[in-house]
């Protein structure tokens, strides 16, 4: 895959992010003290530049990424009362916006398929919302552990295919639509716990589990994560809060990062593609375990 190619589209928006990501000035948060002084706006650039470049990459490989914004959001409103409630509240909605944009492309291109949508989706958004409302201040840090070690493991399933044998019996739709329902389920419970959309441990599962071609998987594990993250954002803003001068100068950059991102998919041959998931799965469980062992 021709790297320069992939950049050249974020090169080229570059001007218009610096618009986007101007940040707000003397609006206070909860706690009183104000977000955006002075002393703040190279936190508030640096999170603008990194959610584009995070959703442009996520959006073409069917991910989020939200694990590696979350703890620069939570150092950005640390002096902020019940910050990392808030920052997982933030992060959330974030999330939330880039997937929608990045879905909006892949339904256009008819990569997202309802069918599995539904079955895993909807638990999954069940699963959020009772997770952020039952277990939102659970430590969850040795679940990132975990979490991480298996993103490096499916990594390297991905990238190292195997071609299923002639004799291997292949699943019923009633056991198909139980795997999707358990899958949809348990991320979702994950996901309200962690502050994360997980897509990146149910798209590995939609493509080994549930054989479905990359870039299918791709756009409809987008649609899937539009859906949790957009409800469990919806419950963190009603019970852990969220700050809104910095989502809505992270808003922006994030929905136009998502948008040209999910448009260079069409680019990426489905060999290059498992790679560059690959990458990106065991790249950001590494990322997981060494911030969660910080």
């Amino acid at each position: 895959m021709n790297t320069q190619a992939l950049l050249l589209p974020v090169i080229h928006e570059f001007p218009h992010i610096l618009i986007f990501i101007k940040p707000i000035k003397n609006i206070q948060d909860k706690s009183g003290a104000s977000m955006f002084s002075a002393n703040n706006y190279s936190i508030i650039i640096i999170l603008g530049i990194v959610s584009f470049v995070l959703s442009f990459f996520g959006a073409s490989v069917g991910l989020m990424l939200g694990q590696i914004r979350l703890p620069l959001i939570v150092y950005a409103l640390q002096s902020t009362a019940n910050g990392i409630g808030i920052a997982t509240g933030t992060n959330l909605a974030t999330a939330a916006m880039g997937a929608f944009a990045g879905t909006y492309y892949h339904l256009k291109e008819g990569r997202v398929n309802f069918r599995v949508v539904c079955a895993i989706g909807i638990p999954s958004a069940i699963g959020a919302i009772i997770s952020v409302l039952a277990f939102a201040r659970i430590q969850a840090d040795w679940i990132k552990v975990v979490i991480g070690i298996v993103l490096i493991y499916s990594s390297f399933q991905i990238a190292n295919p195997k071609k299923p044998n002639q004799g291997e019996d292949k699943l019923s739709t009633h056991q198909r639509l139980l795997i999707e329902i358990g899958i949809g389920v348990g991320l979702g419970l994950l996901a309200g716990i962690v502050g994360l959309g997980l897509a990146s441990i149910r798209l590995p599962a939609m493509i080994k589990v549930l054989g479905m071609e990359p870039k299918e998987a791709v756009g409809t594990n987008l649609a899937i994560n539009f859906m949790t993250l957009a409800t469990g954002g919806t419950a963190s803003m009603l019970t852990l809060g969220v700050h809104w001068p910095l989502l809505l100068s992270l808003v922006p950059t994030t929905l136009v990062g998502a948008y040209i991102g999910a448009k260079t998919l069409k680019k990426i041959e489905s060999s290059n593609l498992r790679k560059l998931i690959a990458w990106v799965l065991g790249g950001t469980g590494a990322f997981m375990i060494a911030e969660s062992m910080h």
